[in-house]
């Protein structure tokens, strides 16, 4: 019983996080109109000015929603292991087990932190700051 209750809590913690510190919306589009947009591209007479969201827009807010559930697995990996250890009551196994969860989920985040900031340094010194210019830029 107490698998359910603790699986209950990790979900209500991660759907709780995202209500509150996601911020994030998620608009729905007809696939007519994203295929508009694509002929429109392909065409050469996409409107740079228009409000609808552009392609790199929509995969920009898939990145940070990916972002930021990562971050939430984070922080319920290591609230479980410091259950773990404070809990472990003298067992070695358990306390080697949390300080590998801490461990290997630390590792994790600096590896996702770091493929972010490397891949948002690339894109900032690309021309035009990793924007399109158009037809007649060069």
């Amino acid at each position: 019983m107490t698998k359910k209750i603790f699986a209950t809590s990790v979900w209500t913690i991660i759907i709780v996080g995202q209500l509150l510190f996601g911020g994030h919306t998620v608009k729905a589009y007809s696939t007519s109109s994203v295929m508009n947009n694509l002929e429109s591209v392909a065409r050469g007479s996409y409107d740079v000015n228009t409000n609808e969201n552009t392609l790199l827009d929509n995969i920009a807010t898939i990145i940070q929603v990916v972002l930021g559930l990562l971050g939430t697995i984070f922080v319920i990996l290591m609230i479980y292991a410091g259950i773990l250890w404070m809990t472990a009551g003298g067992n070695d196994t358990q306390v080697k087990k949390a300080q590998n969860i801490i461990q290997r989920a630390a590792i994790g985040l600096l590896i996702v932190v770091l493929a972010y900031a490397i891949t948002y340094f690339i894109f900032q010194n690309l021309p035009n700051g990793g924007e399109s210019g158009g037809q007649g830029s060069a």
